[in-house]
Parts: C-alpha cells; structure tokens; sequence
C-alpha cells in the first residue's frame, strides 16, 4: 500500500486552471472563488508567496507552506540548498485574502514572473501556480529550465522521497 505524500495530507486540493485573471493597479490579484473555498481554515486566509519554477509563482496556503518549509528545512546545508532557500526567503510574502478575496502580489514578484496586467492561476494540488498567461504556454510547449529551476525541482523531489519514504 502507498503512503500519502504529508503534503497532502489534511488539506483541501487546489485544482484547475483559471485564465483572465486581471491585476488591479495594486497589484492584487482575485483567488477564483472554487480555490478560495478549497484552501483549509487552518491557511487563515492566508498565502504564502515565493519565486516558483521557470518564470511562475507559487502560493502555498499557510498550512502547506509550513509543511514545505519544515521539509525545506530538513535538506542537507550545502551551497545549493543553502542558496536556494535564501533565494526564497529573499522574495516571500505573506498575502492574506482580503474582503474581496484579493491577494497582492509585490513588484519583486511579478517582474521575476513576467507578470504584466492579467494572470493565469493553476491549481497543483497543494499550492497554486500564478502565471503570466505567455510564460504558461510557453511552459505547456516545452522550456529550459534555469539553475533555480533546477535546485527547486531536486529540493522538492528530495522531500517527496523522504514523505513517501
């Protein structure tokens, strides 16, 4: 019998692609109403947002990003991962959903995304993917990935290995 990920255990799932999402001019951003209702009361109505993988977002609902750093946490202090987790550290935000069920998103983070006046939010299960909508197709036709891209991806499957045992 397979064991669940810890990542997913306890949580709503977040699934589905949502296009048009438009930016106001501060920089906020509406949660389609499907997610905002999935994502657990123990998230607060709270999102934690970092640099993802090749040119996205990631918003992690407070309870899963405390779940990930943990295991962020667990990785072995090489240069690497040290670097890694300070890169994370250095563009995080904490965006709690306002009456509206807006989140905003800071500069920092929409120019390392590309991210102009619309977004394209994709719901992976433990956390959503916030897109410029031509990075996300570009993504979909098949890209390169960044030396970012590529630590990320090791950290997270490292973790994954570790939840599944």
């Amino acid at each position: 019998m397979s064991k669940i990920p810890k990542l997913i255990i306890n949580m709503a799932t977040l699934f589905g692609t949502f296009e048009g999402i438009s930016i106001d001019d501060k920089g906020r951003i509406s949660i389609p109403a499907i997610l905002r209702k999935a994502v657990a009361e123990k998230a607060e109505n709270t999102f934690i947002i970092i640099r993802g993988v090749e040119g996205c977002l990631f918003a992690f609902p407070k309870d899963q990003w405390l779940v990930f750093w943990n295991e962020l946490q667990k990785l072995p202090m090489d240069r690497e991962n040290t670097l890694l987790i300070h890169r994370i550290l250095g563009t995080l935000k904490e965006a709690v959903l306002d009456g509206q069920g807006r989140i905003a998103l800071t500069h920092k983070l929409k120019s390392l995304a590309g991210i102009g006046k619309v977004v394209t939010i994709v719901g992976e299960g433990d956390k959503l993917l916030v897109w410029d909508p031509e990075r996300w197709t570009s993504h979909l036709d098949g890209t390169e990935a960044t030396p970012y891209d590529t630590t990320l991806y090791r950290a997270m499957e490292k973790i994954r290995k570790t939840d599944n045992g």
